[in-house]
């Protein structure tokens, strides 16, 4: 290295340990030694590009400085490799020290000035021979990258002489020759063991002011959550933050090591340098120590030896009235005036902050920018926002571009099997720490985990009874062991149900296939679903479409599951869900599953047919009118085929009324004749409700308005007496097109109706009500309104995929012209616009205010 550099700096200070004495004893071997001594450093420092500070030099010590600190590290190690392999002369035994610390200093003459070379000297003079020590600063430098067979032993925080500032000193451990040495002598004045922490504390700021509020109200804070989670890494914040405010310090107690109950009262002992003593308990001696004072107690780690740490924690906390206590568990301690707070998962904005934070700690370059921002964000979202999972993942961006890493996430979690090798081993893979949690828990709490795994969303007790029991599983047990999760958290409440991060619901479906209960549970867990979706009565639509609505995830899965691995069961789940595909807007989802089963079941299948009907008709609703045609007739002729007279009365009605929407009346009214006449023949009153319904629509177009109101008002009238009258939405609406310019009142009075069964089902066809309520406005004179409830029927439409053919559009389009025309360019567009941006809820409720103001 040319000349001395300037800036950022790590200084290497070396001293021979007794040489006064040394000299005394032999001056001229040791006159020998200096030279082999000079040797040995000066060519350390060479060949690791460090330069030497002839100015830093006093006696047998020696400055060194290097730009990087792993390479001031490397230096260090040869030095005391050396020394220990040297044979010096006269038999001298020679040892030296090595104090490491990186900061900023001023360079001028030839000299280092500033405060890092105080910091240096000071941990120096705490070293033992053989031994080398490193600052925090330097430590951080290479916790990531450090010298090979080198590990960072934590001494922990040590009050420097002279210096305001405590410092945290590690040792630099050689791997191939690891030595011990007597703890570093200083007092013991700086009232904590808390290491500083060596990344970056990205994030939860509110719940540190939160927990801190807590703390400081409640002498037992317990922080819980599932693995990964953060609680460790949470508690140590927490404990810095307030270490200021104790006048006795605040000590952390690793739990997480010791197997035996009864080392739980030593390992708190260690942490704070407390003797047993003869004839009494290590917790008497303990709760003497701790008894006037004020301190916080840090017990991380409590989940494996819970009984111990409640123990020990109400001992203490019972005998020492100044003592307040911290611990980490994924369950709670359950000792009376325990507060337990449950560690959430981080916030979009901070798990991204946090993936960047560490993607650049291993890869400096990476940048969050607009081509991955999104792709990260899905990362986060994908892992749930738990930060073990979060660094792990972004240690990867070293190796590999966000998007190649979510596309690896979404086959598993294999991608996140390496961690920092100073990690305990059960967090080094997000496996090992769900592995960890995993072996906590009883065999049938490992039986109802695995199997919850079948629910793809939340879920309820009653759910998890249903579909998880078992001759080794009895029912009634299932609500004592569903608590036992949620209290080890691996299962989260969610209002009055439950649920499983999709990283524990991963791990837990592999343990399901490896328990050869995969398919068994996933059938029981359909049966489940088909008797939800089976479960319709008449008059009771709203709470059945709730109730669907709530089990939507779960039935989506369980349908995934069917189409692939019981075709026929699949086909009873689609039946079963066609009113709540229809009317809560979900055409595409429809769609989607009905042409993969329409595949998979075998041609000669008793349901292939209805599954044809519907994807016509969801074909159609989506305004696929090429293919809506085929697939009801295909339906059509299989179910002619079987002579299964009601699905040729459904077929039917969906013939007429899409050759309708094409404009082919004559081929709509012999199918829509022939569909009322088979219902009428079977007794089937929805049916014939249907057909009436269509052959309304038909008079309509037709130009006969009296024919339309009578078919629609039968129709109406049959369903109230059949007690579904609650499935008259789209009835109203079409007979409010039949009275639109011959009875507005009528019209009226039949759409707010419409609109009111359209809120209270949430049903997404109230889009046609609200088109035809602009129709009925602009008529009354009020264009900007007409244009703002064709713009929200607009939205709605496209939000649902459904595409009004042309027949519908030639009716509504001249209205809504004339409304632009009499509003102007500017102002028409803004209406419209203003009525799209409208919610569902929001639209409905401003619809129907004026029409039920004029029908009160």
């Amino acid at each position: 290295m040319a000349g001395l550099p300037q800036g950022t700096l790590t200084f290497l200070l070396t001293d021979l340990v007794g040489s006064t004495r040394t000299w005394e004893a032999d001056t001229r071997a040791m006159r020998q030694a200096m030279v082999q001594h000079d040797e040995i450093v000066y060519g350390a420092v060479q060949r690791h590009t460090g330069a030497m500070v002839e100015s830093g030099r006093e006696g047998d010590s020696i400055l060194a400085v290097f730009v990087g600190s792993r390479e001031a590290a490397a230096c260090a190690l040869d030095v005391q490799r050396a020394f220990h392999a040297a044979t010096w002369p006269g038999g001298l035994e020679l040892k030296v020290r090595i104090a490491l610390h990186t900061g900023e200093v001023e360079l001028r003459g030839g000299h280092y000035f500033g405060p890092p070379l105080n910091r240096c000297a000071r941990v120096l003079a705490l070293c033992h021979g053989g031994q080398t020590l490193v600052t925090q600063a330097t430590s951080e430098l290479l916790a990531e990258d450090p010298p090979q067979d080198v590990e960072l032993t934590d001494l922990g925080v040590h009050k420097l002489k002279d210096l305001k500032r405590a410092e945290h000193i590690y040792q630099l451990t050689d791997l191939t020759r690891p030595e011990r040495f007597a703890p570093l002598d200083t007092r013991r004045d700086y009232k904590s063991n808390l290491p500083l922490l060596l990344t970056s504390f990205v994030g939860r700021e509110r719940e540190l002011a939160e927990l801190r509020d807590l703390l400081a109200r409640s002498r037992l804070l317990t922080l819980t959550g599932t693995g990964g989670a953060g609680k460790t890494r949470l508690a140590k914040q927490l404990a810095l933050n307030v270490v200021d405010d104790m006048r006795d310090g605040v000590w952390l107690v690793d739990v997480s090591p010791v197997s035996d109950p009864r080392l739980v009262a030593r390992a708190v002992a260690t942490a704070l340098d407390v003797e047993e003593q003869q004839g009494r308990s290590l917790t008497e001696t303990l709760a003497e120590y701790c008894r006037d004072r004020a301190m916080v107690l840090v017990l991380d780690n409590c989940e494996h030896l819970l009984g111990a740490c409640a123990e020990l924690a109400e001992g203490l906390l019972g005998s020492c009235p100044q003592l307040r206590l911290v611990a980490t568990s994924r369950e709670p301690l359950n000792v009376g005036g325990e507060v337990t707070w449950t560690v959430p998962s981080l916030a979009e904005s901070e798990a991204t902050r946090l993936f960047v934070d560490r993607a650049r700690s291993r890869s400096p370059r990476f940048e969050l920018t607009d081509q991955n921002a999104h792709v990260v964000m899905q990362i986060c979202r994908r892992l749930d926002g738990i930060p073990l999972a979060i660094e792990l993942a972004a240690a990867r961006t070293a190796m590999m571009p966000p998007n190649q890493l979510l596309r690896r996430l979404d086959e598993g979690f294999a991608v996140l099997a390496s961690g920092t090798r100073t990690a305990a081993k059960r967090q080094q893979t997000l496996e090992a720490t769900l592995d960890w949690s995993h072996g906590l828990l009883s065999d049938q709490e490992r039986t109802l985990l695995r199997r919850l795994a079948v629910f793809v969303s939340h879920f309820s007790l009653d759910a998890s009874e249903a579909v998880c029991w078992s001759s080794d599983l009895p029912r009634e047990s299932i609500l004592t062991h569903l608590g036992q999760l949620v209290a080890k958290s691996l299962v989260q409440t969610v209002d009055d149900r439950y649920g499983c991060l999709d990283t524990i619901r991963s791990y837990a479906r592999q343990k399901l296939a490896d328990a050869g209960e995969f398919d068994t549970f996933h059938r029981t867990h359909a049966r489940y679903c088909l008797e939800i979706v089976g479960s319709r009565r008449p008059g009771a639509l709203a709470d059945w479409l709730d109730q669907v609505e709530l089990e939507h995830d779960n039935v989506r899965g369980a349908l995934t599951w069917c189409v692939s691995h019981d075709p026929e069961a699949a086909a009873s789940l689609v039946a079963g869900l066609y009113e709540f595909w229809l009317l809560r807007g979900h055409a595409l989802e429809a769609r989607g599953f009905l042409g993969r089963l329409s595949s998979q079941l075998p041609a000669a299948s008793p349901r292939r047919p209805r599954v044809l009907l519907d994807a016509g008709v969801f074909a159609y609703t989506a305004g696929d009118f090429a293919s809506a045609p085929a697939l009801i007739r295909e339906g059509l002729a299989s179910a002619r085929e079987t002579n299964d007279l009601d699905l040729m009365a459904r077929g039917l009605v969906f013939q007429g009324g899409v050759a309708l929407a094409a404009g082919d009346i004559g081929p709509a009214q012999a199918a829509l004749d022939q569909a009322l006449a088979i219902a009428r023949d079977t007794e089937h009153g929805r049916q014939e409700a249907e057909a009436l319904h269509h052959l309304g629509s038909l008079a309509s177009v037709r130009g006969d308005t009296a024919l339309a109101r009578m078919r629609f008002t039968e129709s109406l009238e049959l369903r109230r007496r059949l007690g579904i009258d609650d499935e008259s939405l789209t009835t109203l609406t079409l007979r409010a097109t039949a009275t639109l310019t011959s009875d507005p009142a009528s019209a009226h009075s039949d759409i707010a109706e419409a609109l009111e069964l359209g809120l209270a089902l949430k049903d997404r066809r109230v889009a046609w009500s609200l088109d035809v309520l602009s129709c009925l406005t602009a008529l009354d004179g009020d264009a900007e309104r007409a244009l703002q409830l064709a713009g929200a029927a607009s939205a709605m439409f496209e939000a649902t995929a459904q595409r009004p053919a042309a027949l519908w559009r030639r009716f509504t389009e001249p209205l809504m012209d004339r409304a632009r025309q009499e509003l102007g360019g500017e102002a028409a567009a803004k209406a419209w616009q203003s009525g799209r941006a409208l919610t569902f809820e929001q639209a409905l409720h401003y619809a129907l205010e004026p029409e039920r103001v004029a029908h009160r």
